[in-house]
């Protein structure tokens, strides 16, 4: 993957407890999301940080920002959603001890990219749903339900529980007891 974003730090090298801030504007490329969905980003998204030097290596405090389109979980539908979180990291220009989380980096740039995507699939939303009560897809037609409504003939049980239903019916039981 191409570098998203780096940072300059001549300015800050050989000064201990120094810090510069920095705020731009990047541009995301689109992903292949959980169960094959296109997630497209919705460019350009903001990025404003800042790095301090600590001695040892750069601790970097951002905040990211912009928009996204993805489709619905249920009816699948384009939905566009608003994305912000904060990030943080520790970079170092030697492998970190081992109760250390830091990345390792070279040179006198911080490549921002593997923060940048970290972020993003750490605080993505699990479930996208266009609306709060989205109703989905019909099961036997695929007719979306929130704009129509189908006459397919709703099952009482889901099919998956079959066995189940084969079960109860041989060997009896029922609700009382």
């Amino acid at each position: 993957m191409e570098p998203i974003f780096q940072v300059d730090l001549t300015a800050i090298k050989d000064l201990p407890g120094a810090r510069i801030e920095v705020q731009g504007q990047i541009t995301l490329p689109s992903l292949n999301w959980e169960g094959n969905r296109l997630l497209e980003f919705i460019n350009p998204w903001q990025i404003s940080l800042a790095v301090t030097n600590v001695k040892r290596g750069y601790q970097v405090d951002g905040k990211l920002s912009g928009s996204y389109r993805i489709n619905c979980d249920r009816c699948l539908e384009k939905v566009k959603a608003d994305f912000s979180s904060d990030f943080n990291d520790l970079f170092l220009p030697e492998a970190p001890l081992p109760e250390e989380e830091a990345k390792i980096f070279t040179g006198d740039e911080l490549d921002l990219t593997a923060t940048i995507m970290e972020t993003i699939n750490l605080q993505m939303p699990l479930k996208t749903l266009c609306l709060p009560n989205c109703r989905g897809l019909c099961p036997v037609c695929g007719s979306n339900l929130n704009h129509e409504t189908c006459l397919c003939p709703q099952e009482d049980f889901d099919p998956r529980l079959a066995v189940l239903l084969k079960w109860k019916q041989e060997k009896g039981g029922g609700n009382d007891g």
